[in-house]
């Protein structure tokens, strides 16, 4: 693996680190902040009480920001069919582009569909313990 394509890696991992996961882990629902006054006690920093409310904040967070991506994508696959100019290798790599993208979008469709069933499931059984499955917030 090249350099260039090392660091893109990095700086996408920072990406990720620095911008999804103050806002998932800070950003919870109305939790009391902790409280470092009595040292007995343990701390949740999270913000959520459950470890399924924070897995749903993360998998709604990451439809968000890939439904952004797959847009930004889609948009620059056109560019690329629009610069190949009757290219047949660029037009190869702008088809497999839009290939991706395409797939992405179905990726992120189906993790979609598949939070909204569980989701679902897990209400008509009726365990329903402080579970935010809405799907706008």
């Amino acid at each position: 693996m090249n350099l260039a394509k090392r660091l893109t890696d990095f700086y996408w991992g920072l990406l990720l680190i620095f911008v999804l996961v103050p806002r998932v882990a800070l950003g919870g629902p109305e939790t009391p902040p902790c409280r470092l006054d009595d040292p007995s006690k343990l701390c949740n920093p999270i913000r959520y009480n459950s470890i399924d409310a924070f897995l749903l904040e993360i998998l709604k967070i990451v439809v968000q920001y890939g439904s952004l991506l797959i847009v930004f994508f889609l948009v620059y696959a056109g560019l690329q069919f629009v610069t190949a100019q009757g290219n047949t290798e660029k037009l190869s790599q702008a088809k497999q582009s839009l290939t991706w993208v395409v797939v992405g979008a179905f990726v992120l469709l189906g993790v979609y569909v598949l939070r909204a069933a569980i989701c679902g499931t897990v209400k008509q059984l009726g365990i329903n313990q402080n579970l935010n499955c809405s799907i706008s917030g």
